[in-house]
């Protein structure tokens, strides 16, 4: 029993030293590991610089895309849809019940104010005109012989004042018969260019009815209705860009009217604008968006605004920063105020020269080390 035990004791003693053994070889070589890792990193690293000098290994890092940061003039505008409109643009009615006997004109023609566009059947009272004006003739024919006697203090008072009475009258009635002749006459309420003619020959016609639409093309604006909630932010003389879709064209102008009562149904105010008629022509109901300048600086940071990314602290972007000659990138934190098209204004958190970067941003994290 005792040569058993002291066997085992033996035994246990040889493999301890073994065990010890192969644990302090294993150290020994991880040492000697890891002092050959150090001189592979240096060489790695000569071999990288001087590849990379030569232009035969690409620079290490992300490739991304950067703008240098600059300032600049911004402005926004409130867009709107708004219609060209002929400040006299009227309807030419009849002032009496009749048949039209002739039209003078036709659409497209130009017209004076007061020219008469068309006739009503009017013979009955012309003749009245003509036994009236001949009996107008005569009394004042006769008016005119009685008061050359008068003046000579011949005659009575009476008949002079009979013969004046006479004379007077007729008058008075001639010109009530030329009033309704002239009432049997369509006339242009403005000077302008005939754009509609909506009677024919034989038709009868009666007061109310639109006979004839006049519109001055010389005259035109652009009316559009705002959101109530646009009120405190337009006002006249506010520079406005039109522009006119249908002939792909931007015409910049001002606000000329600014509504000051607000529509209770809709909410809206009414806004004009003028439009220059001189260099082009532009057709009433025509289709045109309004930019309103609102908002305008002279000099502001401003930034695409995709490349703004939030977080909890807040808006920021990514700017890449240089350390020890390599390039690394950045959260910047930004503060932003008015948004317009693609572009946002930053207020605060960037300056000129900061270098933004557009490109490869979107899995780009803190710190990581980027070429551009």
């Amino acid at each position: 029993m005792l040569r058993k035990s002291l066997f085992a004791v033996i035994a246990l003693a040889g493999i301890t030293a073994c065990s010890t053994e192969a644990t302090s070889d294993k150290a020994a070589l991880l040492e000697d590991l890891k002092k050959q890792q150090a001189e592979l990193a240096i060489q790695i690293k000569q071999l990288e610089t001087e590849l990379m000098a030569s232009g035969e290994l690409p620079p290490s890092g992300k490739q991304v895309g950067v703008e240098a940061v600059s300032s600049g003039p911004f402005e926004t505008y409130l867009e709107v849809q708004g219609r060209v409109d002929a400040r006299e643009s009227l309807d030419a009615t009849a002032q009496n019940m009749g048949i039209i006997r002739s039209i003078n004109v036709k659409a497209g023609d130009q017209v004076a104010k007061g020219a008469v566009l068309a006739e009503l059947d009017n013979d009955m009272l012309k003749r009245s005109i003509d036994e009236v004006k001949t009996q107008y003739d005569f009394a004042k024919a006769l008016f005119e012989k009685q008061e050359n006697l008068w003046k000579q203090k011949i005659g009575s008072e009476v008949q002079y004042l009979q013969a004046k009475n006479q004379k007077e009258s007729l008058e008075g009635r001639l010109a009530t018969l030329q009033t309704q002749l002239n009432m049997t006459r369509i006339t242009a309420p403005v000077a302008g260019t005939v754009d509609e003619v909506n009677v024919k020959l034989g038709q009868a016609v009666s007061p109310g009815l639109p006979a004839f639409k006049v519109v001055n093309y010389n005259d035109m604006r652009v009316v559009a209705e705002l959101a109530e909630s646009y009120i405190a932010k337009v006002k006249k003389g506010d520079n406005v860009l039109l522009y006119f879709k249908d002939y792909d064209r931007e015409l910049p102008t001002t606000v000329s009217y600014v509504a000051k009562t607000i529509n209770q149904i809709n909410r809206t105010f009414r806004v004009e604008a003028n439009l220059d008629t001189r260099t082009a022509t532009y057709n009433p109901n025509m289709i045109v968006v309004l930019r309103i300048n609102d908002y305008a600086v002279d000099s502001a940071i401003t930034v695409p605004i995709n490349l703004i990314q939030r977080a909890e602290t807040g808006n920021y972007v990514l700017v890449a920063e240089q350390k020890n000659k390599q390039w690394f990138a950045r959260r910047q934190v930004v503060s932003t105020g008015k948004t317009y098209g693609s572009r946002t204004e930053i207020t605060a958190g960037l300056k000129p020269n900061d270098k933004l970067i557009t490109v490869g941003y979107a899995d780009l994290n803190e710190g990581q080390e980027i070429r551009f």
